[in-house]
């Protein structure tokens, strides 16, 4: 056999897969040139290595995990795509068993039944708004569809914990589809995962602080966001006189107001109050050095009612 890389249609096919992740589709193949007995040949001298029907990979069978998540897409056609489990995955919201990951989910108005390697949810509508495109190749369904179809699945508490993986909760993209969707099995987690108390916290930041308190067992502060000192305290427990203020600025932004800080800070410490200062990075769950600090001065200290901090000079 000749050198493939001087056969320019060989060289056309190379190309093609090198742009969609070492993937080709039966459509790909035959838009170059190859006849089915053509396609044929090349499974079975392993050139092409089938990964469903109608979707191959070329050379070798060892893809990276986005390449699966498209090939199942793939495989669905029509206006199928990733959904569910792996929407979050692909998102970065939850990880996956790297030495044995879970089946690509997927999404689709067709009648498609699951195969393996690839669970099918078939929905009535699937809107255009409802999903993004990824490198022009992987649709995906965007975040606040992904919550509701994870909505379908979890428990309240998980898919609470798996909303305060986002940067910033989509109130508005969540309000319409949940609006739309109704009669789901998840509908009234999303109602209370919307409704809940500490959903419009004043950032995404408050709101994954009270997660991680959760999580360590913090006791809740006494405030929210009361004057304290002249300035505006994210939270405060009276009894040991703690403050905890969440910087959510971006590193350069904490640089430039770093004087402020300190002014803020010591307006505190002239009060009697204690600051403490945590930023997003912080929070991480498995990061207990924000709970420890916490702790030593909270354990044991007095619950006391607000008493003068509201303006306090």
């Amino acid at each position: 056999m000749g050198d493939i890389r001087r056969d320019p249609r060989e060289a056309a096919i190379v190309a093609r897969a090198e742009a969609q992740w070492g993937l080709l589709r039966r459509s790909d193949l035959i838009g170059l040139g190859l006849r089915p007995d053509a396609i044929r040949y090349r499974l079975r001298n392993q050139r092409l290595h089938a990964l469903h029907p109608g979707v191959y990979a070329l050379g070798h069978r060892a893809i990276s995990r986005k390449a699966e998540f498209l090939a199942g897409v793939w495989w669905c056609g029509g206006d199928a795509a990733l959904a569910g489990e792996s929407a979050c995955a692909f998102r970065g919201w939850v990880t996956e068993d790297f030495d044995h990951p879970p089946p690509v989910h997927v999404i689709t108005t067709r009648k498609k039944h699951s195969r393996p390697g690839v669970v099918v949810h078939v929905t009535r509508r699937l809107p255009a708004d409802d999903v993004l495109t990824f490198e022009r190749l992987l649709r995906v369904t965007d975040e606040a569809r992904t919550l509701i179809d994870r909505a379908d699945h979890l428990p309240y508490r998980e898919l609470r914990l798996l909303a305060d993986a986002l940067r910033e909760l989509p109130f508005a993209q969540l309000e319409e589809k949940h609006a739309r969707l109704p009669g789901r099995a998840g509908w009234a987690r999303t109602e209370l995962l919307m409704r809940s108390e500490d959903a419009r916290a004043k950032s995404v930041l408050e709101r994954r602080f009270t997660t991680y308190a959760a999580r360590h067992a913090i006791r809740p502060p006494d405030e929210r966001n009361v004057v304290v000192a002249g300035n505006e305290a994210d939270c405060v427990w009276h009894g040991p006189r703690l403050v905890l203020e969440l910087d959510s600025r971006a590193h350069h932004q904490r640089q430039r107001e770093m004087l402020e800080d300190h002014r803020r800070d010591r307006r505190y410490r002239n009060a009697g109050f204690t600051p403490i200062r945590v930023m997003w990075e912080e929070l991480e769950p498995g990061d207990s050095a924000v709970a420890r600090e916490l702790h030593r001065y909270l354990d044991g200290a007095p619950r006391e009612a607000p008493s003068g901090a509201r303006g306090a000079a």
